[in-house]
């Protein structure tokens, strides 16, 4: 299969790692025939505070997508605008990870766009010392500008993909940025949980309450109410990610930690906060 005469080149930013982390910016470009036809560009509200140390990274914080839509919403909508076109993007698992997690919370599906990877194209042809795309773009003379926005890095990505074009003609074939992926095989398995907490996933399956007796990192338990959502492998780790009553955000709770669990499905629907404008 040759390079597509029409891709999308897309990168997204998050509030941490997939699959803990959230969506909370994507951008894209739509290019056919060698030129850009179209973009897209959405700010996503992650359900959540965004940690400061990423906020420092990207320099997206909670007032800016204080009145976003979540991703419920922007996903749906990038997908039916990519429609079918492949997906191209630097270090493309991390970003189709993000959108695979995301349509998982909200059991949306996936289709089956061609994955294609600048990344896995610059480590195999441009052998340089770093291939992290603002390495490429200083080491390969590209248009400066700003990194680690999702429109920004899309232009970047774009610039990186029709340079090693330039650079290396026949060499740059499909076969150099194909995955072997499609965008739907991103979805990752939800993990087993033990018999003693199948009632956390009876909880998500049903959208009810549970109280936890949780030990925190401190080890000292405490109480909280939650209502349950998805559940993820990080390294060992099994995480069940709930809605916090008392805060109002999505958090992400360690299965292991939790002491005791009981449904409380008496209880008043938890209210999801959004945080204030300056």
């Amino acid at each position: 299969m040759g390079l597509p005469r029409e891709f999308v080149v897309f990168d997204t930013e998050t509030s941490g790692m997939p699959p803990g982390g959230r969506l909370v910016e994507i951008g894209a470009i739509r290019v056919r025939g060698g030129h850009v036809v179209d973009r897209f560009q959405r700010l996503v509200f992650p359900e959540g505070p965004i940690p400061e140390q990423v906020i420092a990274i990207h320099g997206i914080d909670d007032a800016m997508v204080a009145d976003a839509p979540s991703a419920d919403e922007v996903l749906p909508e990038f997908l039916a605008w990519a429609d079918r076109a492949p997906l191209l993007g630097h270090n493309v698992a991390f970003d189709a990870r993000v959108l695979a997690c995301e349509a998982q919370r909200y059991g949306l599906p996936l289709p089956r766009n061609r994955m294609l990877c600048s990344l896995r194209a610059a480590r195999r042809l441009l052998k340089r010392k770093s291939h992290a795309l603002e390495a490429l773009v200083d080491d390969l003379g590209l248009p400066r500008g700003t990194h680690h926005r999702a429109m920004e890095d899309a232009e970047h990505t774009l610039h990186l993909y029709w340079k090693m074009l330039e650079l290396l003609g026949a060499e740059c074939s499909a076969s150099a940025f194909e995955t072997g992926r499609t965008l739907d095989g991103y979805f990752e398995e939800q993990p087993s949980l033990p018999p003693s907490r199948g009632v956390l996933r009876e909880a998500a399956d049903h959208g009810e309450a549970v109280e936890l007796r949780y030990r925190g990192r401190t080890g000292s338990p405490f109480q909280a109410l939650v209502t349950p959502r998805l559940f993820y492998r990080r390294g060992k780790s099994t995480f069940m990610e709930a809605l916090c009553h008392h805060s109002g955000w999505y958090k992400s709770y360690r299965v292991d930690r939790v002491v005791a669990a009981q449904l409380r499905p008496e209880a008043a629907p938890a209210e999801l906060r959004r945080p204030s404008r300056p």
